[in-house]
């Protein structure tokens, strides 16, 4: 069978790599969302800021620098429960409410039949790698699990 020589040029393994979409060339212009877990069985219900994973499995994910925080969105498995007057907050290391102001546990912003995509509460540029933290104060959590997915747009270089 007689080759191409022309059309073996320009579909060459070179010539794909060179013309394919990856991350690298796509990664300042399209958002990107992040996923991160909490559960009241595996991080506890204590007043305290909690450094959230990917997944209840604890694998490590930091929002990364130069990201400019978008919007999150809450995905409620088990509704957030406490005996007191628990309120939620979230941001990143330093900033701890700089995507969801206290909250109330049971208020409508946290509860699966009302939340939605929310835009994030102060508009943030990271500077640097940032853990996501998952606030709890005034009273105890119970109970609850949650998906929270983070939405952002990273810097042009």
């Amino acid at each position: 069978m007689p080759r191409n020589i022309k059309f073996n040029d320009f579909v060459s393994t070179p010539m794909l790599k060179a013309d394919s979409v990856t991350d690298a060339k796509t990664a300042t212009t399209i958002e990107k969302t992040l996923k991160f877990s909490y559960s009241f069985d595996v991080n506890g219900g204590d007043t305290v800021a909690k450094v959230l994973a990917a997944d209840l499995q604890g694998t490590a994910q930091k929002l990364p620098a130069g990201a400019i925080l978008k919007a999150f969105y809450l995905d409620i498995d088990i509704a957030f429960a406490s005996s007191g007057s628990a309120t939620i907050k979230l941001g990143h290391t330093g900033v701890t409410d700089s995507i969801l102001a206290a909250t109330a546990f049971d208020n409508a912003a946290l509860v699966a039949a009302t939340i939605g995509w929310e835009f994030c509460a102060k508009g943030t540029k990271l500077p640097a790698d940032k853990d996501l933290l998952f606030t709890i104060a005034g009273a105890a959590l119970t109970g609850g699990e949650a998906s929270i997915y983070i939405t952002y747009q990273e810097t042009i270089a």
